[in-house]
């Protein structure tokens, strides 16, 4: 009697820039069929393009019930889920009078229900050892004035984390998060060209930058990719990662640099 094969699925949410875009070009590159999810249809198959094979586009609004339903059924038919990358999420910079009702719904079904909505629509197709990664990110500890939403559905994020990390383990599903912070993204772009009067973090973000200190965001993608394929399955949920921990870096890092050269 054989044993049913191990899926070499990897969903990728986010996938249509940044961090998600490296991240599943990088698990691509490990003979992965990589469900690389967004929004939009032209960035996700710029992401694809840049992968010699291995990355299918989803256009999907993982914040739509149908959306999720649609994706656990394309990973089903792929003969299911060995990762999960949560990579996707939005930041609005905006004072704290203006924050409208519908902004802070939006923000919060993006960056915190559709993370555990969506572990949960695919837990029928999961396999033994499966891992979900989260994105992290120092704004769940740190108060940013004019992003009071952003960094709290960052701080909720890290408390679903641990949550679904004690209620998966059982099953056989691993859950951790990683920061991958500061990395050169469009979403870190948008906020160094915001008036520091309004948010003063662009500052700091400006001098990362005049530094040659914003991480390659194709560093995070390799980091992950050791984190979900490498690393032993007792560590792997036995702690919170950080990017710019350099305990870690000669395991995955090697003489790669973790900057960005265009910094």
């Amino acid at each position: 009697m054989t044993s049913p094969a191990i899926p070499t699925v990897a969903i990728v949410t986010g996938a249509g820039s940044g961090i998600g875009r490296a991240v599943a070009r990088t698990l691509a590159q490990r003979n992965l069929t990589v469900l690389a999810v967004g929004r939009r249809e032209a960035p996700l198959r710029e992401t694809a393009a840049l992968a010699a094979r291995g990355i299918l586009p989803v256009v999907c609004d993982i914040a739509d019930v149908g959306d999720r339903s649609r994706l656990a059924k394309l990973a089903q038919d792929a003969g299911g889920v060995r990762y999960l990358v949560h990579g996707a999420g939005i930041h609005r910079v905006e004072p704290l009078q203006a924050i409208t009702r519908g902004a802070w719904r939006e923000v919060m079904r993006i960056n915190v229900e559709a993370r555990l909505f969506l572990t949960l629509e695919l837990l029928p197709l999961y396999c033994n050892g499966a891992r979900v990664l989260f994105v992290g990110s120092n704004s769940a500890m740190r108060a940013r004035m004019s992003a009071t939403a952003y960094s709290v559905s960052q701080a909720a994020s890290a408390m679903l984390q641990r949550c679904l990390q004690a209620e998966l383990a059982p099953r056989g599903i691993a859950v951790a998060s990683a920061i991958p912070s500061p990395v050169r993204t469009p979403m870190v772009e948008q906020q160094m060209a915001t008036d520091p009067a309004l948010y003063p973090d662009a500052l700091d973000y400006r001098r990362y930058r005049d530094e040659g200190k914003l991480i390659d965001a194709e560093a995070v993608g390799r980091f992950f990719r050791w984190l979900l394929m490498d690393v032993p399955e007792e560590e792997f949920s036995a702690q919170p990662w950080n990017i710019n921990e350099h305990a870690h870096h000669a395991r995955w890092l090697g003489d790669s640099p973790l900057y960005d050269r265009t910094s």
